[in-house]
């Protein structure tokens, strides 16, 4: 184990690379890991690296796509969203992991902020971006708590950003124009609608086919509460019908349908013990587990 190995609350690890399976000391990791901490507000946390958090998305997202892309095996993403990805190369949160990239990442960063930056505010970072010889794709990953309605989806989160960009977004003919679809965008799935405007907006000036994923978590996709009386599944099945059929390919997926082969056993065995996609396994789950783990 790296040096301060020690949690707090078991939650947070103290050594934020103790929560990375591979490609630990990666430049990107460690800019993503200065740049978003903790705040004051999160108590005994504060100061920490997010990537430190069990529960944290983006630490989910490298450990994910970093490892198929370090061992060149994208079948398992292949299968998950039936498309071929040919010669793939990667953007997390709109930048590469590896210097052969950097110039996707700048003329993906130059089409956004064509839009962007026209309207104040912060642009937006895709979670995993992949470019093939046939197709772009634009993934976004929802990891939440297992079981619990997740606290911010697909949503503004209250700002403005949505009627300052409507006429940009809606502008393509890419959504049906109606008051339901306006309502969905300025509510509960505005980043569905951003997302998917991009995957296309990008994919044209590409030349390639055009695919929007949502990764999602299944503990939680047909959660409802007392205040959110429509839920994540509800949500994604109004967006659905909001959008053009023809201008993109459309789908949610879920992480616990990922097939990963036992030559990945280090990524399997992560996604299969993560606290937030699986309930805490049996003794012989847990026995059986590192039975594999000795013999890989």
């Amino acid at each position: 184990m790296e040096n301060g190995s020690a949690m707090i609350n078991n939650i947070v690890y103290k050594n934020f690379r103790n929560n990375i399976i591979v490609d630990k000391y990666n430049y990107l990791l460690t800019a993503k890991a200065n740049k978003d901490r903790f705040n004051k507000r999160q108590g005994p946390y504060a100061g920490y690296p997010r990537l430190g958090s069990v529960r944290s998305e983006d630490a989910l997202v490298w450990n994910f796509m970093r490892t198929l892309s370090f061992f060149n095996d994208f079948s398992s993403l292949e299968k998950l969203i039936k498309i071929d990805l040919n010669n793939p190369k990667i953007l997390l949160w709109a930048l590469p992991f590896e210097e052969e990239n950097k110039e996707l990442r700048h003329r993906v960063r130059s089409i956004i902020r064509s839009i962007d930056g026209k309207v104040a505010g912060p642009t937006t970072e895709p979670d995993i971006i992949v470019e093939t010889d046939e197709y772009f794709v634009i993934i976004e990953c929802k990891l939440g708590e297992i079981k619990k309605y997740p606290p911010h989806l697909w949503d503004s989160k209250g700002t403005n950003g949505p009627e300052r960009r409507y006429e940009y977004y809606f502008g393509e003919d890419l959504f049906v124009r109606s008051s339901k679809s306006k309502s969905g965008y300025k509510g509960e799935a505005y980043q569905l609608f951003r997302m998917v405007f991009y995957t296309c907006k990008i994919a044209e000036e590409f030349g390639k086919i055009p695919v929007f994923v949502s990764l999602t978590n299944k503990t939680w996709w047909n959660k409802k509460t007392e205040l959110k009386t429509r839920s994540p599944k509800d949500i994604w099945k109004i967006f659905e019908k909001q959008v053009k059929k023809e201008k993109v390919k459309l789908m949610n997926v879920f992480w616990q349908d990922l097939e990963i082969k036992d030559t990945l056993h280090i990524l399997r065995d992560y996604l299969r013990s993560h606290e937030c996609l699986y309930s805490k396994p049996g003794l012989l789950t847990v026995m059986r587990n590192k039975k594999i783990m000795r013999k890989g």
